[in-house]
């Protein structure tokens, strides 16, 4: 089992930076805050949730429940600033051994590998949370991101006709993508 408070690693980016992922703590709060408002409008308008609703982050961090959504963060070494989150979100009941794969990173940190870094983390999590398949929905236009995903295994399992609707009203058709947490190359018999 995953000691989520002691949890640490350190990874270096292509540009040299050094990042630290750790789990979201409530000592976050402002720096979760600051990292999505800075966003702009375009980064976030695809995300499942609004994360510039200030409602809705603060009650991610008062309700931090790691055995339903295990959050990944980045931080940078630096200046001290998140710059990526990343998230498991456990299904239910009859789903229970799947997880489901989020991942935001900030503007100024992308095309550096921090969100490859951070998608290899998270299944590596995933095997140790004992999770046996996991999934993301991914906009069909996001072209650059499926190549991304499945470089690390997933397979594309269907498009989804109108999936996701933006808050302006548009819709999108989105791919879903899995992976078995054990490759099958990876698999011992």
């Amino acid at each position: 089992m995953i000691n989520y408070v002691a949890y640490r690693k350190f990874v270096t980016l292509k540009n040299g930076k050094r990042v630290m992922f750790r789990f979201l703590n409530d000592q976050d709060r402002e720096a979760l805050i600051q990292m999505f408002q800075e966003a702009p409008e375009e980064d976030t308008r695809f995300l499942k949730q609004d994360v510039k609703d200030l409602k809705l982050v603060n009650y991610w961090v008062d309700h931090l429940n790691y055995r339903k959504v295990l959050p990944l963060v980045a931080v940078d070494l630096d200046s001290n600033r998140l710059t990526a989150d990343a998230t498991l979100h456990r299904g239910k009941h009859a789903a229970k051994h799947i997880g489901e794969i989020r991942i935001f990173v900030s503007r100024p940190y992308r095309n550096l590998g921090l969100g490859s870094l951070m998608l290899e983390e998270i299944l590596s999590l995933a095997l140790q949370e004992n999770l046996m398949w996991v999934k993301a929905e991914i906009l069909a236009e996001h072209k650059k991101v499926i190549k991304a995903f499945r470089a690390k295994g997933f397979e594309q399992k269907a498009i989804l006709d109108d999936y996701f609707i933006r808050k302006d009203g548009v819709f999108h058709d989105v791919v879903l993508m899995i992976r078995p947490v054990v490759k099958r190359d990876d698999a011992e018999f």
